[in-house]
């Protein structure tokens, strides 16, 4: 990973932008080779990918995997081990239980001999209905997705007025409340505006496992011109698997003066509550 500071400018710049479109794709796929496309690309190395593309490659490797009786995802936790390079490597996927009514599926990637970065996936049998309450709505800011953002995301900018490389141009991105750095809770509308992986549709559970990571950006309040801040982990705890193109996310950011942060995120769709996610993050200057 580079030691030099995140240019904001380069990221926010005056030229424009050709954003990704469905027919576009993070990955193409040669039996266990992922080959990500340059849309991975994140914000902290020019030679890594983003934390949302590693979540929905891992989240599209744990979908291959066949269960014994019909489940769906109850909790999804990733671990980022090193920076996930911009080349090709090794999806590997396990098999740690299999019952009837739960299972747990591994999935990892490799980078020749390095794990780069890792999955679990416990999933619950589905089928069975019972009377529950409702869940709760969106908050009213966040429901239903705005046609246009009440705060412009990253400081006022417009993302469909700006030059964005790699991921974010493969996403869009509606602030509803809070501001970029404003170090308050914050809430967003986000999606993807490709697929996952090539020839393949977009499943609510690969928008699901992109969508998670983005809880690390809401509230925080470290420039980000002077201060590294990455997670190192997701888990997202799932009541059910979204519906619609976009997903919102109402959360906070915490750190502490050791270095280390804390995110946390509720997750709605039109029809409210879906999740929630934590992450934790590694807090350092650049250069050090």
């Amino acid at each position: 990973m580079s030691n030099e500071p995140f240019d904001e400018t380069s990221l926010f710049g005056e030229t424009g932008v050709e954003f990704a479109g469905p027919d576009d794709y993070l990955i193409d796929v040669d039996g266990d080779v992922v080959i990500p496309t340059d849309l991975c690309g994140g914000p902290w190395s020019p030679d890594a990918q983003h934390g949302s593309a590693v979540a929905a490659i891992l989240g599209r490797a744990i979908e291959t995997v066949e269960t014994p009786v019909p489940m769906r995802p109850a909790r999804f936790t990733v671990d980022l081990l090193s920076p996930v390079p911009l080349e090709p490597m090794r999806q590997v996927t396990r098999v740690v239980k299999a019952g009837k009514r739960i299972a747990v599926v591994d999935a990892e990637l490799h980078h020749g001999n390095r794990l780069a970065a890792r999955a679990t996936c416990l999933l619950m049998r589905d089928g069975a209905r019972y009377p529950v309450a409702d869940a709760p709505g969106a908050p009213p800011d966040l429901a239903p997705p705005p046609t246009e953002a009440s705060e412009p995301p990253f400081g006022g900018a417009d993302p469909d007025d700006l030059e964005l490389p790699g991921f974010a141009r493969a996403m869009h991105f509606t602030r509803t409340r809070g501001t970029h750095l404003g170090g308050v809770p914050a809430a967003i509308w986000i999606g993807l505006r490709c697929r996952v992986a090539r020839d393949e549709p977009l499943t609510p559970f690969q928008l699901a496992a992109t969508a998670s990571d983005m809880g690390s950006i809401l509230g925080g309040f470290l420039d980000f011109r002077e201060w590294r801040t990455i997670n190192a982990d997701i888990t997202m705890h799932l009541l059910r698997l979204p519906v619609g193109d976009s997903i919102g996310l109402d959360g906070e950011f915490r750190a502490d003066p050791g270095g280390v942060g804390m995110s946390a995120s509720a997750m709605f769709d039109t029809g409210g509550l879906f999740a929630r996610m934590t992450s934790s993050t590694f807090i350092d200057r650049w250069g050090e």
